[in-house]
């Protein structure tokens, strides 16, 4: 068995996954994947830890948004933004900042009001968690001095993420680029954006319904690629995978969406072998 890091790599992210790279690893560990292509990147955090714990020799991932195009940048902004206003005699609380705190904060950040996905980091710090999850994040937004300020993690997260081969596609475009048929030596990652949940979050513009979600999986099921995927309601996504005829194992966690919100996490492993399931041929 390969040995992997005690500690994971990851990074402040809606919707991340790095509370299942352990989880991965146990499943894929006797498989001797040379390659894992993450459709959806996300924060990038399977593809990094795999690549960095020597699971998988190559990892690609698409960056959709381009979220990690300049994020040294916006490392060494959040910095030199805390270092500004504890100089300004700002103290980290759970509670919102009082009015006048809160016009300087948002003073000293109105220049980088265009810049979505430095806003979007930032956010962790300095916007309520509810408002984070709501879709594009506001300077207006920005009115707490919270959790970890420290970078230190982030760093090491994108040194890492330089050994991750990104790329910028829409998802049949990736699929197609990266992707040979029945290749039994690469795992593609499937975490699209869930059915049934709140999708302002991300920046595509285009709801990724159940119809979104049936022609990813056609197009999965005809390259013959082991893979996993995640959704979120173990129910449906299920059903969806017995539609499909899929050969696969799951678990599904509860996690945190925000403070007050609880959401199920489903994630299933497909393999395609001598065992797969014939039952339901209607969408082949």
């Amino acid at each position: 068995m390969k040995k992997t890091s005690k500690t994971l790599l990851k990074i402040s992210f809606s919707g991340s996954k790095a509370n299942r790279v352990i989880e991965i690893n146990e499943l894929i560990k006797n498989k001797k994947y040379k390659r894992v292509v993450e459709v959806f990147g996300g924060s990038c955090c399977i593809s990094n830890n795999l690549k960095r714990d020597n699971i998988v020799p190559e990892v690609v991932a698409n960056d959709y948004d381009k979220y990690f195009d300049n994020f040294e940048y916006h490392i060494n902004y959040k910095e030199k933004l805390i270092n500004q206003l504890i100089e300004l005699g700002f103290e980290k609380s759970k509670r919102a900042l009082c009015e006048d705190q809160k016009e300087k904060l948002q003073n000293l950040i109105i220049k980088i009001q265009d810049n979505k996905n430095l806003l979007k980091y930032l956010s962790k710090n300095f916007v309520f968690s509810a408002v984070r999850n709501m879709g594009d994040i506001k300077v207006s937004d920005f009115s707490y001095f919270m959790n970890d300020l420290s970078t230190k993690q982030d760093r090491e997260f994108y040194i890492n993420l330089k050994n991750v081969h990104l790329d910028s596609l829409d998802y049949k475009d990736f699929l197609q680029k990266y992707i040979t048929f029945n290749d039994r030596n690469t795992l593609i990652i499937v975490d699209p954006p869930y059915l049934n949940s709140f999708q302002k979050q991300y920046s595509n513009g285009t709801y990724f319904g159940l119809c979104e979600t049936i022609r990813l999986l056609k197009i999965v099921k005809q390259l013959k690629n082991d893979f996993i995927f995640f959704n979120m309601i173990e129910k449906d996504s299920i059903e969806l995978l017995n539609l499909f005829g899929f050969n696969y194992t799951y678990n599904t966690k509860n996690t945190n969406a925000s403070r007050n919100n609880i959401r199920e996490d489903f994630l299933a492993y497909i393999t395609f072998d001598e065992k797969e399931s014939k039952r339901n041929t209607c969408l082949n």
